[in-house]
């Protein structure tokens, strides 16, 4: 028996003031009623997306700043050129996706009398008027983040 006073769990037990009968380190840190470690120490639950999903959109906030700009558009935006002019004897304007290398060409060719735009590039949108209506060069600034 005097092996076990000696032991180390013998003299824990008898620092702690408590013999064989007493309760065990565990129990004495849990008197205080705050439950078990596990209970102290568990993880809160993250934020779900579930709370961002009922947040409201600000009207103030332009759309580009709510979705990022794809940087390959980006970089396509100074390419873009409207193009003014007439088409079977009437007004019309044209958003013009002009390829890189024949920018110099399609520069020149604006001065001809007649200039097939689809040979420089993609037409992005047209139409016979004035101006292009603002909902199509908002939906142009919002895609390839034209200012």
């Amino acid at each position: 028996m005097s092996e076990e006073k000696n032991s180390f769990l013998g003299r824990i037990q008898k620092k702690q003031g408590g013999g064989s009968g007493s309760h065990s380190f565990a129990d004495k840190h849990n008197q205080g009623g705050d439950g078990s470690f596990a209970d102290r120490y568990k993880q809160k639950p993250a934020m779900t997306s579930s709370k961002l999903e009922n947040k409201e959109p600000e009207s103030d906030t332009p759309i580009s700043e709510k979705n990022p700009i794809d940087p390959k558009k980006r970089a396509l935006a100074k390419y873009i050129y409207l193009v003014k002019g007439m088409d079977a004897n009437r007004k019309a304007w044209y958003y013009v996706l002009v390829e890189a290398l024949k920018v110099q060409l399609f520069l020149k060719a604006l001065n001809d009398d007649i200039i097939h735009l689809e040979n420089y590039g993609k037409i992005l949108y047209s139409a016979y008027g004035e101006e292009p209506p603002a909902h199509i060069t908002q939906a142009l600034k919002d895609e390839y983040g034209i200012d």
